[in-house]
Parts: structure tokens; C-alpha cells; sequence
């Protein structure tokens, strides 16, 4: 594979938050059929907000990233790949005319709707609930803004790609302890800059518990610079069959490799220009969970700028709530005009039949109430849209247990 498309894939690999390397290094140097491996067809979709099916290398196209909390010893535990949680969920976008890509990083525990399951919970939640699929229409939901593709990669990967690579040198901020990949251990880090394996590089990525989901999004884009310089290094280069193995049962996307090529020969000029940022929000806690609720201003400008990236028009006044509406109940019902005529003559009427306040009252508190205690379902009950216990079938499975 030519040296063009292997830096793309290497520039691409950046915007995976926590695996900024592996999914490239799987498509430098693998052939045709090792790519398609990884490759889920079923997957392949034009993002409802699209009038039109995009082409990756002549249009503006998003990708979304998404990094799993999956291991083999979840997997052994009972927890399949399509029930993990996202720990990391960046959006991109790549502009072919301006040679700009953009990367939005989205904190985890963001509420967001998710169509999936048809209420409000953390954006982390939707691939359990239904995989990368599910991720991406709650991101459209939120975001307003279409989903063309995706590329999932697990912990597992970035913590033997790590490894592979030698480590990385990084500042710790502070003491740390946190569980390491199989769930049966703790790490346990000193503050400090020091050499961290990939176990300790994947705890610096995850732990949150002396600073905030945000800070930690800021770490994970360190430790994805620190990464995208040891993998320019040459000696990494020279590893790169262990790491295209490790890739290879560990990734999964839905870029066909045409796709990927066709983005090689657009974005390798030289002059791509790469900018981040991340998705504001307020903590808060919501049913004795904690949540981060989206500031509505940066929402609206944070959709304006991407809707801008990928030649779309700005959003109007109305646009956010509309899209909520559809995603709830599919569909807005028409407007219908009212004859005040009608609304006059029904108050009228109600005036006439002389019917007393206090009358009124009694006849209420005489009427029976028909009672659901006794086992009966009560046909007026909703679900609370912030349970954090309530599934779309009504199952007991809840990614909060997968922890």
C-alpha cells in the first residue's frame, strides 16, 4: 500500500480519542480481503438528515469514532461486543474542498435521546442498547447534523497496541487507581511524568474521579498527540504486523475499502488542516445518577459549525425541537386552521346548560375511579424518560451493571 494512503489512515486513526493508531496501522499495510474483515455491510446506511447518498471522497462526510469498553474478560463475564458502553465517542468531519477535518469530542455521559430504546439516557449507553448503529442516530438526534460512517475500536486493542509501540512518556497529573483491563486488578500510578505501559495509558484515558468527565476528554486528546508521534517513529513502523493482528480482531466499521481509498487520494495534498474541540455541558444529577446536560447555546453553535463543515444550511429557530419531535413520535401532524365560530358556539352552549360549579364538583367526586392495584396494568402509566432501569422490551438489562 502506497506511503499516501498510509498517512491518511494514520491522520484518520487520530481521531479515534484512545486508539489514535491501530485501526490505521490494520489498513496500511492489509490486503484487500484482511480489510474487509473488519468490514460489517450490514452497517452501510445514508443517514436520514441526507437528502442524497454523499461519496466519501468527493463529499463532505462525517465518521464517528467509537471506542468500546469490551475485553475478553467481559466477553467471558457474559457481556457481548454489541452490549459494551462507548468510553470514547468522537465526531469528525472531513471538508474535501477546504481539506479540513474537525474532530468533536462527546463527553460519555452527555443525555441524549436515544430513538433506539425511545427515551432520554447517557450517550454511552446507545451501543448497548443498539451498537454503532444506535450510537449514531442518537448523535444525529442530538447534534442535528448526519452520521455518515463509523469505526469501532475496544480498550483492549489500544492497551496491546500500547505496548507494541513501547509505551508513551506522559505528565500524571495526579495519583491514580483505577481498575485495570480485566477487571481482576487495580493500577496504580504515581503523579509524576514517567513512561506509562499500556495499561497505565489506558487508566490515565478512563479515570475521572478526581476531576470531571471533561477532564478527562482533555487527557484523552493528550495521550492521542503523544500516541500519533510514537506511531510516526520508525521504529514503530517496523511492528506493524503485530499490531495489524491485534487490529484485526478488535475493529470493526463500515468504510468500504474503496471508500478508504478514495479519502487517500483526496486529503493527501500536504495542507490538511486538523481541528478539535468538545461538546459543553453542565454537571448535573438526574434519578441519583450523575449526567451532563448539554448547554443549549453551544449545542446550536456546535451544529452550525459542523452543519457549515459539511455544506449544509445553519439550522433555524425551530429546527432542534422539530427534529425531537420526529425522532419521538415520527412525524409532525399538520397544522389545521380553527373556525372561531365553532369555539364561540361550544362556549356558548357550555353557558346555557346552566350547570352549577358546585354540581359540577359533586358529580366528580361521586364518580368511580377505577382502581389498578390488583395486578391490572394501568393504561395510564408513562415511563420515566431519566430510568435508568426502564429497557425498550422491557428486559432487566441495564449497562449501569456493566461497569
Amino acid at each position: 500500500m502506497n506511503k499516501g494512503l498510509k498517512i491518511l489512515l494514520t491522520v484518520l486513526a487520530l481521531m479515534l480519542i484512545v486508539v489514535p493508531t491501530i485501526f490505521g496501522f490494520m489498513l496500511l499495510h492489509s490486503s484487500k480481503g484482511a480489510f474487509n474483515d473488519s468490514f460489517s455491510k450490514s452497517n452501510e446506511r445514508q443517514s436520514n438528515l441526507r437528502d442524497t447518498p454523499v461519496k466519501a471522497a468527493s463529499d463532505p462526510v462525517t465518521i464517528l469514532f467509537l471506542g468500546i469498553d469490551d475485553s475478553s474478560s467481559r466477553r467471558e463475564n457474559g457481556q457481548s461486543t454489541e452490549q459494551s458502553r462507548t468510553d470514547a465517542m468522537i465526531l469528525t468531519t472531513l471538508n474535501p474542498e477546504t481539506k479540513d477535518i474537525r474532530l468533536l469530542s462527546i463527553p460519555r455521559d452527555t443525555l441524549s435521546y436515544i430513538p433506539e430504546v425511545g427515551y432520554f439516557d447517557k450517550i454511552t449507553h446507545a451501543h448497548a442498547y443498539g451498537g454503532p448503529q444506535a450510537s449514531m442516530d442518537a448523535l444525529e438526534s442530538t447534534l442535528n447534523v448526519p452520521v455518515d460512517y463509523y469505526i469501532r475500536i475496544n480498550m483492549e486493542a489500544f492497551v496491546k497496541t500500547v505496548d507494541e509501540l513501547g509505551g508513551i512518556e506522559y505528565d500524571v497529573p495526579y495519583d491514580i487507581d483505577e481498575p485495570n483491563t480485566t477487571d481482576q486488578g487495580r493500577i496504580k500510578i504515581k503523579k509524576g511524568k514517567q513512561l506509562l505501559n499500556g495499561d497505565q495509558a489506558l487508566a490515565i484515558t478512563r479515570t475521572r474521579k478526581q476531576d470531571s468527565d471533561l477532564k478527562r476528554g482533555e487527557r484523552q486528546m493528550e495521550v492521542l498527540k503523544l500516541l500519533f508521534k510514537k506511531a510516526q517513529d520508525t521504529q514503530s513502523l517496523r511492528k506493524l504486523d503485530d499490531i495489524i493482528e491485534i487490529v484485526g480482531k478488535n475493529a470493526n466499521h463500515n468504510l468500504s475499502y474503496e471508500e478508504v481509498r478514495s479519502l487517500a487520494s483526496t486529503y493527501l495534498t500536504g495542507n490538511t488542516k486538523i481541528k478539535s474541540q468538545q461538546l459543553k455541558g453542565e454537571n448535573e444529577i438526574l434519578n441519583g445518577l450523575y449526567y451532563i446536560l448539554p448547554d443549549e447555546d453551544d449545542l446550536v453553535k456546535t451544529s452550525n459549525i459542523l452543519r457549515k463543515d459539511l455544506g449544509l444550511a445553519p439550522n433555524k429557530d425551530d429546527d432542534f425541537l422539530m427534529n425531537r419531535v420526529i425522532s419521538f413520535y415520527g412525524g409532525i401532524p399538520p397544522l389545521t386552521e380553527i373556525d372561531q365560530s365553532l369555539v364561540d358556539e361550544a362556549f356558548q352552549s357550555s353557558e346555557n346548560e346552566g350547570t352549577s360549579s358546585d354540581e359540577q364538583n359533586q358529580e366528580y367526586e361521586q364518580s368511580e375511579v377505577p382502581s389498578y392495584d390488583q395486578g391490572e396494568p394501568d393504561p395510564y402509566a408513562t415511563q420515566d424518560p431519566y430510568a435508568e432501569s426502564s429497557t425498550a422490551d422491557g428486559t432487566q438489562f441495564d449497562p449501569n451493571t456493566y461497569y
